[in-house]
């Protein structure tokens, strides 16, 4: 059954999924008028738009490579929806330049909350298409092991601060039914410090109850 299969999107999307629905949240508790009450929640967007950068990046170089060759027609789609994408993202960021600049920065507020819902609304999209439509492919024509390689490779590719951070937002997002079959993986597979690092950043991250059952079981 493909629910057995292992799903290249799955941690990371559900990280960026997180990060979403965290940056909606903190715009709409600011105070739009006020520059300084706002910039936490548009610094949190920043993030976003950096991580959903080098996401694509990463998609394309090697996800989408790896699935061109059995299906071009359908890389083709998702080629053309991460230009899409990219003119959203470039609106998004207009919009918070803006903002800094306006006079009437309620208005201007808005415009980046729309903004963001906007580019928001069509990556969730995206990302359910990847996960029900391109994993189809994946799974069709390679194993798990060739599926987790390439996930192995883009985390090689990625400076470990930023995947520091990426761990945070997968940690925030994911069920400990999920954790523990990652943690365990790193603790066998992974050089001590590593493991030791994934474990403060989820330490730090998790709520104490849950800390406390994945340790246990970790254990």
């Amino acid at each position: 059954m493909h629910t057995t299969r292992y799903n290249v999107f799955g941690q990371i999307h559900k990280a960026l999924r997180t990060l979403m629905f965290d940056s909606v949240l903190q715009l709409q508790r600011a105070d739009l008028s006020d520059p300084e009450n706002t910039r936490p929640a548009i610094t949190r967007i920043e993030l976003l738009l950096g991580m959903m950068d080098g996401h694509a990046h990463h998609e394309d170089h090697f996800i989408l490579h790896a699935a061109e060759k059995h299906a071009p027609a359908l890389i083709q789609e998702f080629e053309n929806e991460h230009v899409t994408d990219l003119a959203l993202t470039g609106q998004l960021r207009e919009k918070i330049a803006a903002y800094w600049q306006a006079e009437d920065k309620p208005n201007a507020g808005k415009e980046i909350y729309y903004a963001l819902n906007d580019f928001i609304a069509f990556n969730l999209e995206h990302m359910n298409k990847e996960e029900q439509v391109l994993n189809l492919v994946l799974w069709e024509h390679y194993t798990d092991a060739e599926l987790f390689g390439m996930v192995q490779n883009i985390q090689r590719s990625i400076a470990p601060a930023e995947m520091d951070i990426a761990a945070e937002w997968m940690i925030k997002g994911m069920g400990n039914a999920e954790l523990l079959p990652w943690f365990k993986a790193v603790k066998q597979e992974a050089p001590p410090f590593v493991f030791d690092n994934l474990m403060s950043i989820a330490e730090k991250h998790l709520a104490p109850s849950r800390w406390s059952q994945v340790q246990a079981q970790l254990n």
